[in-house]
């Protein structure tokens, strides 16, 4: 058998010419195939022995029922090559659900330590939005769950609004307690994440159950540790609060009399300057008797360039003058040339005690004044100075 177009011999029941590839149909209409023919092809049409082989001029007759038998089990074979044809995207398909079931193998792996971590609210803590406890304890509830840097710097911004913005305090703590509540869990998870990654890495090559019993250990709760925590906070607040407090109602006392004092004193002074307005008065002092509730005042003027002191007191409801440090230099001299009466000597004895409680009432609230202003504790405040422009006001 040879091929029609190069002439070349063929192989009994050859087809496609092993030299120019020519279709050989023994005169049937000439088809050309797009598709190249099969190794498994060849290999199934060399089913004769070598010795059929050798010998290439002889043509080799074959049966017509196995011929047929060979054509179909030739089309079986493509069909099946062609239907097992489209492997690689399901290998692609196979090696990506592979890989996502690695990494989802991973991740539940985590979530296994995560678990751990939190303990028996994880579920809650994890697909709920809200969170009732952070909402209700505040910063105790971050302290509960071992977040103590956060938990103490929360205290720590809670008692210097307390202390220092007081009146912006129900402000802060409405804000807080909303935040806390819906931001707590997400917060929370997000910083268990970080410590569970933390101790994987540290404890690498660890076995599954040992990690998660640390993580079990350094996650949970603490509640001594809050409570001790929470308590100091409660004292520091106690303290800061608490004591300025006290000294107020201590003192209530105190700012009512001052008050009061300070009124009677300036109108008893008004009263006098009324009486002489023409008077340079240049500066007042009063004294309260604690114990008689009577006033002492002390009266400074300019008179013709001349500093003079006079003293009045209170004495049934009605101010009553007493004396006046004018005639003082007169009197001193007439003692120095002994020319000085019993009368006189005894003027002067009192002129002099008019200076010297000046003095004193003088030195003695500018004392009382510092206490006050310093915050410490005085039961009344008894000496008062008036500057002229207070008076004459």
């Amino acid at each position: 058998m040879k091929c029609v177009k190069c002439g070349k011999k063929l192989k009994s029941n050859e087809k496609f010419c092993t030299y120019c590839g020519y279709y050989n149909d023994n005169g049937e209409e000439e088809t050309w195939s797009t598709e190249a023919p099969q190794e498994e092809d060849l290999l199934e049409e060399n089913w004769y022995d070598d010795d059929v082989e050798a010998n290439e001029d002889e043509e080799v007759k074959v049966e017509p029922v196995k011929k047929e038998k060979i054509k179909k089990e030739k089309e079986t074979k493509k069909e099946k090559i062609k239907k097992e044809k489209p492997v690689k995207p399901e290998k692609t398909k196979e090696i990506k659900e592979i890989k996502i079931k690695e990494d989802n193998e991973v991740y539940d792996q985590n979530e296994k330590y995560i678990e751990a971590y939190i303990g028996e609210d994880y579920k809650l803590i994890k697909k709920s939005p809200f969170n009732i406890w952070a909402f209700l304890l505040n910063w105790m509830y971050l302290l509960y769950r071992k977040l103590y840097i956060t938990g103490v710097i929360g205290l720590t911004l809670t008692v210097i609004i307390a202390l220092f913005f007081t009146k912006y305090f129900l402000i802060y703590f409405i804000i807080t307690i909303i935040v806390l509540g819906f931001a707590f869990n997400k917060y929370y998870i997000y910083i268990v994440k970080r410590k569970v990654d933390s101790i994987l890495k540290e404890y690498e090559g660890t076995d599954s159950f040992s990690l998660e019993k640390m993580c079990s250990e350094f996650g949970g709760v603490n509640i001594p540790m809050a409570l001790i925590i929470y308590i100091v906070f409660l004292i520091v607040i106690i303290i800061s609060i608490v004591k300025p407090t006290v000294n107020t109602t201590h003192n209530t006392k105190f700012w009512k009399e001052n008050s009061e004092n300070e009124a009677n004193c300036l109108s008893l002074i008004k009263l006098i300057y009324k009486k002489a307005p023409s008077v340079k008065l240049t500066e007042a002092l009063c004294k309260v008797n604690k114990d008689t509730k009577n006033y002492d005042l002390y009266i400074k003027i300019d008179k013709d360039g001349k500093v003079v002191y006079e003293y009045y007191t209170t004495e049934s409801d009605y101010i009553v003058y007493k004396n006046n440090t004018e005639f003082l230099e007169n009197l001193n001299k007439k003692k120095a040339e002994n020319r000085i009466t019993v009368e006189e000597e005894k003027n002067l004895s009192d002129i002099k005690m008019i200076m010297n409680n000046y003095e004193t009432i003088h030195s003695n609230s500018l004392k009382e004044d510092k206490l006050i202003k310093s915050k410490k504790d005085k039961s009344e405040k008894l000496n008062y100075i008036f500057e002229r422009e207070v008076i004459i006001r």
